[in-house]
């Protein structure tokens, strides 16, 4: 049996990509194969698991001694526990290029695009497997959510091209689709300052040393004005507990394409000159983690 898994504090594509992937390995390789996750699923992922009528996939142990297939990520800080005693067979994602190496050969897919599911659509179609509705909806939904319903740097035609297949399929009419999601999105109702910050968390080498860096997605600043200096505390509290050099936190309002970005720990010094007279650093322009704030992050703590 292959494990099919995402990332640490999944979001939807890294849930989606599981379940559609489980499922294409089923139909295309003939392969037995479950969706497994890392965590529970958020808000946004729960609301487009309904929409399909598919449940959540269950929490995976350790990996150590299995057959495994990574969706929507690369990098072994972002990997179960055990992945290193485990057999990688596959990979599917859309970030660069991580630290996971492997003993045999595998099957790889890694395209420059703006979510796992645009990758997993094509492989559907390169491989002549039907799409069934909730397969469709899980992937629609997906791809919304990663690329901000097209609006993010990261969102590609192939896409905006998958999506509109998709929507198609799914009998969904595709800007309504966006509206609701993104709605659903933005809600951080019954969220605590630690759950807000797990949201969508992740580890990045650098420099041997390790840092994190989030991203809450927002439609208004009012809706964290008041909980900033709850979220710095937080950001300095998992510094001191897990001796990370950073911790950051992206909070982007996606009405606007702006992001003020929370940082604490040793380097955050390297960061400071670039921050407002309050200490806010703005990014203007600034949706994706991926390919702006990451890179710019890595070029300014470089120097």
């Amino acid at each position: 049996m292959i494990q099919v898994v995402g990332h640490t504090n999944p979001d939807s594509d890294s849930i989606c990509s599981a379940l559609v992937a489980a499922e294409w390995l089923k139909a295309a390789r003939g392969m037995e194969a479950v969706a497994v996750a890392q965590g529970e699923v958020t808000g946004e992922t729960a609301f487009i698991l309904q929409q399909a009528g598919v449940e959540a996939p269950a929490i995976c142990g350790s990996v150590a001694g299995e057959k495994v297939w990574l969706v929507d990520f690369t990098d072994l800080s972002q990997a179960p526990e055990g992945i290193n005693e485990a057999e990688i067979v596959g990979i599917v994602d859309h970030h660069r290029l991580g630290d996971i190496t492997t003993v045999n050969p595998l099957e790889a897919w890694i395209w420059p695009v703006g979510c796992s599911c645009t990758i997993l659509f094509n492989l559907h179609k390169l491989e002549n497997v039907e799409i069934a509705r909730p397969q469709a909806v899980l992937m629609l939904g997906a791809i919304v959510s990663d690329t901000v319903a097209f609006r993010s740097p990261t969102c590609t035609e192939k896409d905006k091209q998958a999506a509109a297949v998709l929507a198609e399929i799914a009998g969904i009419n595709l800007e309504e689709f966006c509206a609701q999601l993104m709605r659903v999105k933005t809600n951080l109702e019954g969220l605590n300052i630690a759950s807000l910050v797990d949201r969508d968390l992740k580890k990045y080498p650098f420099e041997e040393q390790t840092l994190v860096v989030g991203q809450i997605e927002i439609a208004s600043f009012e809706q964290t004005d008041d909980k900033i200096d709850e979220l710095q505390a937080e950001l300095k509290k998992r510094c001191e507990e897990s001796s990370l050099r950073l911790a950051a936190l992206m909070v982007t309002n996606i009405s606007t394409s702006t992001t003020q970005l929370l940082f604490q720990g040793e380097w955050s010094s390297r960061l400071a000159e670039h921050a407002k007279e309050d200490g806010m650093l703005v990014m203007e322009n600034t949706l994706s983690r991926k390919k702006q704030a990451w890179p710019w992050l890595q070029t300014v703590l470089a120097s």
